[in-house]
């Protein structure tokens, strides 16, 4: 009998960079069995020490790995790491802060502006875990509030603006509001000034881990400030109807120019690709497993 492949999800705490591995092993599950193992980089030894002397302590209990997947500049020196100590192969997502050719693949959106090559695929869109079945959706709205960026000029009195003629044109029974570690400190008292009874903010800091993943499969409609690519792309893989709070390009970028095509698609109703399962296709083909 063939052997599972082992698998280790290397973590940094970060949810945007766990969303994404985590959208890889699920359509990875769906192509093979495998065995998955989450390590947080914090409980791994030290990478360099790995890296110079070939020794590297693996998790107890964890088997050796087959495949290493990690998002994040801290998962990077224990990707090849481990590497060097176990022969696994390694998978990167995001652009590296090491050059390219150190993995044996690297998953790269396509504003970063990286060349596709024999060990780089160019993602359209973020990996995200897009809904195959339709859900069943409850009458809320859901505000998705980004921040200051150097791509676009914030502007929060005209953000609180488009928020309150949204709740005001839109016949949704509520609304709910979440900032980002971008919003300006004081967004949700000015929101709470504007006196607008159907909306409930809250501070990103403070909900549950789960509770974005949650409150976007039950949205019926979501609204995104424009400078957030992760979360626009998140809420459009959730079935509910998009649309932007705009803000003010500040200068023309790569990512500038991929959210206004993502927009573009918006108005056209034409669906994100699905990345993770091309992704891991692309492994299988490879005959990783």
């Amino acid at each position: 009998m063939k052997k599972n492949k082992v698998i280790w999800r290397l973590t940094d705490g970060k949810q945007g960079h766990d969303k994404q591995s985590i959208a890889l092993i699920k359509n990875i599950k769906d192509i093979t069995r495998c065995k998955v193992f989450d390590v947080d980089v914090k409980s791994l030894s030290n990478p360099f020490l790995g890296l110079l002397f070939k020794k590297y302590t693996c998790v107890k209990g964890y088997e050796k790995p087959d495949i290493v997947i990690g998002a994040g500049h801290k998962t990077h020196f224990h990707l090849l790491a481990i590497k060097r100590c176990f022969g696994a192969k390694i998978l990167v997502i995001m652009k590296p802060s090491l050059p390219l050719k150190l993995f044996d693949l690297c998953v790269i959106p396509k504003h970063d502006g990286i060349m596709e090559s024999s060990n780089v695929i160019v993602t359209e869109s973020s990996l995200i875990n897009i809904e195959s079945k339709k859900i069943k959706k409850e009458n809320l709205g859901l505000f998705l509030i980004g921040g200051p960026s150097k791509h676009y000029y914030w502007d929060t009195k005209a953000v609180l603006e488009q928020i309150k003629k949204i709740s005001q044109q839109y016949k949704l029974s509520k609304f709910f509001l979440t900032t980002s570690r971008r919003t300006p400190i004081n967004f949700l008292k000015e929101l709470n000034n504007q006196n607008l009874k159907k909306i409930k903010g809250y501070e990103y800091a403070e909900i549950q881990n789960d509770w974005l993943e949650k409150n976007i499969k039950k949205a019926k409609n979501i609204w995104v400030t424009c400078d957030s690519y992760s979360m626009l792309t998140e809420a459009l893989s959730s079935g509910a109807i998009v649309d932007t709070i705009d803000l003010k390009i500040k200068k023309h970028t790569k990512l500038t120019e991929e959210i206004k095509k993502i927009r573009q698609n918006m108005r056209k109703k034409i669906s994100l690709p699905n990345e993770a399962k091309r992704v891991a296709n692309h492994i299988e083909k490879n005959k990783w497993f």
